[in-house]
């Protein structure tokens, strides 16, 4: 019976979470250039020892996740 109260009580907060993760989505958003032209799919990006280069239209319809590792 404990476990199972325990997990009600953490049932509200786990909500309460998502829920203002929610609201302030908009707030994050931001349009860094909005000069460019086209899509991302109008690019493409050289391998990392520059023998080829990936245009990114290869993709198209496919999920992708950009990580940008620059630094300054």
């Amino acid at each position: 019976m404990g476990v199972k109260f325990r997990g009600l009580l953490m049932l509200p907060c786990i909500l309460a979470a998502f829920i203002h993760a929610q609201t302030d989505v908009d707030q994050k958003s931001v349009d860094c250039y909005s000069s460019a032209d086209g899509s991302i799919y109008d690019y493409g990006a050289t391998t990392l020892d520059g023998s080829q280069f990936i245009p990114f239209k290869a993709y198209q319809g496919k999920y992708l996740l950009f990580v940008n590792v620059a630094t300054f």
